[in-house]
């Protein structure tokens, strides 16, 4: 009997399986790291997905809360109950939640902290930004970033979402001449060999709806680029580089 197709089967999950780990999960909420390469959420019925996996896992419906993209590294959370997926959805909305990205870049950043506002626009499989809104298809986006540390080509950026569009992160900071390392789509010069990008989803904080509970979680740093193991956690991740921004007036 030829074994192939089942090889080939246990081969994709083994794979699957070895870029996502659990960081922790209660009865309304599972956290998730995703390293790159592994989309959380597709509708392709050939291929592997988060959202697909998650569902074998626990035998019932999961609710995609946050996406990352798939050349993107780090936290994602799926809701477990309706409840809490109606809930979180309705922090997003009110910008309750908390999400700080790092990311490697290029260009030159401001050495202060710096509020980018742009007008955005999804496009096909891209997102256009523009000073002005220029029609009704353009959304207001905007974040907040601060330079921790400087290489010798490329600069780490605390990054606090206060919108979170469609491609936000990467397009408002190539449209300020800062493309993130390895994101060809917006500007990079050279793509990174595994074809991931210079960023990563850093930490996730929330009060729960119902019970008032504060999570915080912080992922772990990727280990797929040199520039990455070069980050000093006590120094350049040190707690009072990480205070929230003031309100965007």
């Amino acid at each position: 009997m030829d074994y192939t197709p089942l090889k080939k089967f246990i081969n994709k999950r083994h794979s699957l399986e070895s870029n996502y780990s659990i960081i922790d999960e209660t009865d309304d909420f599972v956290i998730v790291f995703k390293k790159n390469g592994i989309a959380v959420q597709i509708t392709d019925k050939e291929a592997d997905d988060l959202e697909r996996t998650l569902v074998e896992r626990y035998s019932g419906q999961v609710y995609v809360l946050n996406r990352i993209d798939q050349p993107v590294t780090g936290l994602v959370i799926f809701g477990k109950t309706k409840l809490f997926a109606q809930q979180f959805t309705e922090m997003l909305k009110q910008r309750e939640v908390k999400k700080t990205y790092l990311a490697l870049v290029a260009g030159q950043p401001k050495s202060e902290p710096t509020e980018l506002n742009h007008y955005i626009k999804k496009l096909h499989n891209r997102a256009m930004t523009a000073d002005e809104r220029v029609d009704d298809s353009y959304k207001a986006c905007s974040l907040n970033y601060t330079l921790l540390r400087s290489f010798d080509n490329y600069h780490l950026l605390k990054v606090d979402l206060i919108t979170g569009r469609f491609h936000q992160i990467r397009a408002q900071l190539a449209t300020e001449g800062m493309p993130i390392k390895g994101d060809l789509k917006y500007g990079s010069k050279r793509p990174n060999i595994d074809r991931s990008i210079g960023l990563l989803a850093y930490q996730l904080e929330f009060v729960h709806p119902t019970t008032g509970k504060t999570y915080k979680y912080t992922s772990p740093l990727p280990e797929n680029d040199v520039l990455w193991s070069l980050i000093d956690k006590k120094t350049d991740l040190a707690p009072e580089r990480f205070e929230t921004p003031p309100p965007i007036k």
